[in-house]
C-alpha cells in the first residue's frame, strides 16, 4: 500500500499566498521609494531655482532665466519682453553723474548713475515712482573698488530690475563681490562690454 505523503517543500496553496503577501510588501517599499524620490527631486529643483532667481547672472543669461520660468510658470505677464523692451528701446530716463540730475521725458522708467554716485542718489532722484530699471555704469578701473550699496534703492517703489555695466575688464565674480544689500524684489544682472 502506497502511503501519500505530503511533501513540506513545497505546498502550492501556501506558495501562492505567500507570492501574494510578497508582492504587496514589495509593491507598498517601491511605491515609498518612488515618494521619497519625487519629494528629493521637487526640494532639489525649488533650491536650485531660488539660488538661480538671487544669484548675479549676465544679462542673456537672466533673461533666459525669466523666460524659462514664465514657459514652465505659464505666466502671461512677460517680464522678460517688458525687460527686453527697456534695456533695448529709448525710455524716458533720468541720468545721474557726478553730481548732477539731468531727466529726459515725463515719468522716466529708467536711471543711469554710475558706481561713485551711488551714495547721494537717494536724496538727489525725486522722480522715483515710475523708474522701473536702474543702470549702474562701471567705466574706470577705480570703479571696481567701490561697493555697489542696493539699499539706497530701497524707497523706490516699482523698481524692477538694476543693471551693471562695466566697460572695464572684470569678471561677474568680481563684480558680485561688489553687491551689496540686495533685495529680493528686483532683479541685479550686469554686462561686460569693453567696446570695440
Amino acid at each position: 500500500m502506497e502511503r501519500n505523503v505530503p511533501n513540506q517543500f513545497s505546498n502550492h496553496s501556501n506558495n501562492f499566498l505567500l507570492f501574494g503577501k510578497l508582492q504587496i510588501f514589495i509593491m507598498k517599499r517601491l511605491l515609498l521609494l518612488l515618494v521619497l524620490a519625487f519629494y528629493c527631486a521637487n526640494t532639489s529643483a525649488q533650491e536650485v531655482r531660488t539660488t538661480s532667481g538671487s544669484a548675479l547672472m549676465e544679462v542673456n543669461a537672466y533673461l533666459a532665466y525669466l523666460r524659462s520660468s514664465e514657459s514652465t510658470a505659464r505666466n502671461l505677464n512677460g517680464s522678460s519682453s517688458r525687460l527686453e523692451k527697456l534695456l533695448k528701446e529709448v525710455q524716458p530716463a533720468v541720468y545721474y553723474l557726478r553730481g548732477e540730475v539731468k531727466s529726459y521725458g515725463e515719468n522716466p522708467t529708467s536711471l543711469f548713475t554710475n558706481s561713485s554716485s551711488l551714495r547721494e542718489i537717494a536724496s538727489a532722484i525725486e522722480l522715483k515712482e515710475s523708474i522701473e530699471i536702474v543702470t549702474i555704469s562701471m567705466n574706470q578701473i577705480s570703479d571696481l573698488s567701490n561697493p555697489i550699496d542696493l539699499s539706497v534703492f530701497s524707497n523706490f517703489p516699482n523698481l524692477k530690475y538694476i543693471y551693471i555695466m562695466s566697460t572695464v575688464e572684470t569678471s561677474g565674480n568680481v563684480i558680485s563681490g561688489l553687491v551689496r544689500n540686495s533685495n529680493s524684489r528686483f532683479g541685479v544682472f550686469y554686462k561686460v562690454d569693453k567696446g570695440s
